[in-house]
């Protein structure tokens, strides 16, 4: 088997980092998670962190755009499997229903982002990430949209963003109210496009 490049080694390094502070940033939060404890988790030493990454700050906001991308990938793939406007809803419930009984990532956005907000570190890089995939959750709306011939009072970048907006208050909510159904974001972001889509012909 070849050895890999130092290249090699030092992105497969990052990689396993992030990973790692995937789990414990879920497990622990933004800010109470160690760098010691992340550098563990993935099998490193404290000084293998700080050789790939200069802060926690910036493998936060490397693990965040990557988890972006694969959320505009899913949602995507689920998009094009949709026929008719009517699909589009049950589509949405079917899909905050899988991301409801795991809410950490909502609750992990809203910590980094009141973090940034209140003067942390690599408040700028992490608008953009964010604000880049806004973008992209627009213009991916918006090709569906077209294609289904859906209209709303919205445009779909206001879409997207309304659609966030709901799921990360709805994560908010349970966290404070554990007695709220995991089946309540999935519900209400449903609920939540039937009334948008309400002016639509087939749209009930």
């Amino acid at each position: 088997m070849a050895r890999l490049s130092r290249a090699e080694q030092r992105e497969q390094t990052r990689a396993r980092l992030i990973e790692a502070a995937g789990k414990v940033f879920c497990r622990m939060g933004f800010e109470a998670a160690p760098i010691d404890v992340i550098a563990e988790e993935a099998g490193f030493s404290r000084g293998a962190f700080y050789s790939n990454f200069e802060s926690k700050d910036e493998l936060f906001v490397a693990l965040f755009g990557g988890h972006l991308d694969a959320e505009i990938d899913t949602l995507a793939r689920s998009l094009e499997r949709i026929t008719t406007a009517d699909d589009l809803a049950p589509a949405i419930e079917h899909r905050y229903r899988v991301l409801g009984e795991d809410s950490s990532w909502c609750l992990l956005t809203t910590e980094f982002q009141l973090y940034t907000m209140r003067g942390g570190k690599m408040a700028e890089q992490f608008a953009t990430v964010y604000e880049s995939y806004r973008q992209r959750l627009g213009e991916l709306i918006a090709t569906h949209f077209d294609r289904l011939g859906i209209t709303t009072a919205l445009t779909p970048y206001e879409f997207g963003v309304a659609e966030l907006a709901l799921s990360h208050g709805l994560a908010l909510q349970r966290a404070a109210n554990t007695s709220l159904a995991a089946t309540l974001p999935a519900r209400a972001l449903a609920t939540f496009v039937r009334g948008a889509l309400a002016g639509n012909g087939d749209a009930n």
